[in-house]
């Protein structure tokens, strides 16, 4: 929790606010975009952050999380189309081998005149 401990004065500074001093130094580090608030005169708006949080907005719908905008990779399309045509190709012809190892018939107890050493 970030609320101070009226008894633990650890890394507090003494100062007049109820917020732990980890939770202090953690906020005024992070990333903020701060262009539509009103500061009253106290302090300049923070934009560092702006571009950074714009680029990673997602939009939760019915549970799938999705970007603000999707574009479509080429290379992509191209590579998933190449491995189905081969998934394909091969599990045809796994089948059409097992079809034709399946109707062969090989005896192998039979005498065929050969000796083995």
């Amino acid at each position: 929790s970030c609320k101070e401990n009226a008894d633990d004065d650890n890394n507090n500074n003494n100062d007049a606010d109820d917020v732990a001093e980890m939770c202090e130094t953690m906020y005024q580090l992070s990333g903020k975009c701060e262009t539509n608030m009103n500061m009253g005169g106290y302090a300049t708006a923070n934009e560092a952050a702006c571009t950074y949080i714009e680029g990673i907005k997602i939009i939760r719908e019915g549970g799938v999380i999705r970007t603000s905008t999707t574009k479509k990779s080429k290379g992509a399309a191209i590579v998933i189309g190449l491995f189905t045509t081969v998934a394909v190709l091969l599990g045809a012809y796994v089948y059409y081998l097992r079809t034709k190892l399946g109707r062969a018939k090989i005896n192998l107890s039979s005498g065929g005149g050969g000796a083995y050493a």
